[in-house]
């Protein structure tokens, strides 16, 4: 009897010490859980460090969701509980990101320059803004935000705040901007941004103690985002912008217009950009706010209004059917272009067989000046004054300000536009892009002027078709091209000697093309404006195709 008294005292004392011990495991439980993730490639911090190294990204809280405390332990636990990362989320227990916007927005834009710039490595701060553009409710997050090196002035500072209170991006002193943001950091925001029950990555060059190899492993089984033909991720590579759009296209379940797409970079939505490069779905999924409905093969747009949209300057062909842009960048609609007109799609049918600019002024290089080799300079004021600018330039002022180069026509004009180089040792000359920057200096702020070089002679009867007009390098007297060496800027180049440039105003297929000519060297004091036989012009235009177009 004394013993079973022995034995139950001791039981219970066990018993007591086993109550004591329980918050202990529970607390063990927690700090055994799931390592946090970083923003950057090193190592994790251990949970015990509450700062980050300076420089270094911060490290995200991996606390037990508030709606989910730690369970007390069990009046009689028979072993401790294991970690929370071995046991397994069903989907109904991924915690929701944050609300997403429905509609297909646009998440990406372009640079000033009209560019897209698709293999250009995309940025954390260009990454925070697209997250941005794609939340519904963006400033809803409660999260602090300490990052030193996002002042409030630049164009990131909002979206990158409020991802980072919303727990997208990791709180710290720095967020590193203008770094490029790194395979794994990226997956790792869309992870974020949208969770999903856990992957395994498969990756030989991801390991399961890479810091977003659980992230990774999502990405992939959610196909997302693949690997690369030897079967490696990559992690530590940064991705284009057009991998972005792929990518984040494949998270949305955005599959895009394949003939709109190919319309709207035809039409030219980008510079750099054409409907046959590989991700030119993708880039106009992400960059054309649109309606979708289902289609064969993809989504099929709507409410994509062209007339508020900027593309290239000039015509656009597309499937068939010709568009016209203007030098605003804007698609031409229900209006009348030269012998052209255009509905209310943008789609052109040609009205007349010709077309000739009225009352284009006639100016010449050689009365009263002598110009005798300013025949660019003079050609393009003439074109200036028939488009309404510089009106009240004077010819020699216009000379007298041309850029000047020692040797080189791209840099400016080479040798005066008074006196020939009787020696024949330098090109004396100004080149079209040069010159039309020049000349666009007379225009108020409007681009008038652009580069022609290397078009077909069909580009250039279409612009005269349109009203427009080009100075045209061609050769005195209308004879074959013959050519000199000369020395530009230390290298040697064969270019025309007999050059001379003119004002061609109209087209008629019939009469040739209509040549305003500053060399009235026949007939000085009169105007030397007159067609000229088609043969004679395409023949001379198809050799050198070099010209700068006014519209």
């Amino acid at each position: 009897m004394k013993k079973r008294r022995m034995l139950s005292g001791a039981l219970a004392l066990v018993m007591s010490l086993m109550v004591l011990a329980s918050p202990a495991l529970a607390a063990e439980a927690v700090s055994d859980g799931e390592m946090p993730a970083v923003v950057e490639t090193e190592p994790a911090v251990p949970e015990t460090e509450e700062t980050t190294t300076p420089g270094e990204p911060p490290v995200e809280s991996q606390e037990p969701p508030e709606e989910e405390p730690a369970d007390p332990a069990p009046e009689q636990p028979e072993e401790p509980a294991p970690p929370e990362e071995s046991v397994p989320e069903s989907p109904s227990e991924v915690p929701a990101g944050p609300a997403l916007r429905q509609d297909h927005v646009r998440y990406m834009e372009g640079f000033p320059q009209g560019t897209f710039q698709p293999e250009k490595q995309l940025t954390r701060a260009q990454a925070a803004q697209l997250v941005y553009r794609l939340l519904a409710q963006p400033e809803s997050g409660t999260g602090d935000c300490s990052y030193t090196d996002v002042p409030s002035s630049q164009w990131y500072a909002q979206p990158v705040r409020a991802l980072c209170a919303l727990g997208l991006f990791d709180n710290g002193t720095t967020f590193r901007p203008e770094a490029v943001i790194t395979r794994a950091e990226f997956v790792d925001l869309l992870v974020r941004l949208k969770p999903q029950a856990e992957g395994t990555a498969v990756f030989p060059d991801v390991p399961a103690t890479h810091w977003a190899a659980k992230q990774i492993g999502v990405a992939a089984a959610q196909g997302w985002i693949a690997g690369y033909p030897d079967g490696t991720f990559r992690p530590e590579k940064g991705l284009t912008r057009a991998e972005a759009c792929t990518v984040v296209n494949r998270m949305l379940g955005r599959t895009g217009d394949a003939a709109q797409a190919n319309k709207l970079l035809t039409l030219g939505l980008f510079s750099d950009m054409t409907a046959a490069h590989w991700a030119a779905v993708a880039v106009a999924e992400a960059s054309v706010s649109h309606t979708p409905a289902a289609g064969s093969g993809g989504e099929s747009w709507s409410g994509v209004d062209l007339t508020k949209m900027t593309f290239q300057t000039g015509f656009h062909q597309v499937g068939g059917q010709l568009y016209y842009v203007d030098r605003d960048g804007k698609l031409a609609v229900n209006q009348t272009v030269g012998a052209y007109t255009a509905n209310s799609a943008g789609a052109l049918t040609q009205t007349a067989a010709s077309y000739q600019m009225a009352n284009v002024p006639y100016i010449s290089q050689i009365d009263n000046i002598y110009a005798w080799v300013g025949c660019e300079a003079v050609s393009t004021l003439m074109g200036l004054q028939a488009k309404g600018y510089a009106k009240e330039v004077s010819v020699k002022y216009f000379l007298d300000n041309l850029p000047r180069h020692s040797s080189n026509p791209e840099k400016g004009f080479v040798g005066s536009p008074y006196v020939p180089d009787t020696s024949k040792r330098t090109r004396t000359t100004i080149y079209p892009a040069k010159l039309a920057e020049y000349s666009n200096s007379y225009c108020g702020g409007d681009t008038v002027c652009a580069d022609f070089r290397g078009t077909s002679i069909t580009d250039l009867q279409r612009e005269l078709l349109a009203g427009n007009c080009v100075v045209a390098y061609m050769t005195l007297w209308w004879e074959a091209p013959y050519y000199r060496y000369y020395n530009i800027e230390g290298t040697t180049q064969r270019l025309v000697s007999n050059n001379h440039a003119v004002l061609v105003c109209g087209y008629d297929p019939n009469k040739g093309y209509f040549i305003s000519d500053p060399y009235n060297y026949y007939n000085r004091g009169q105007v030397h404006q007159y067609w000229e036989n088609a043969q004679t012009f395409e023949k001379i235009w198809n050799e050198r195709k070099v010209g700068m177009v006014l519209r």
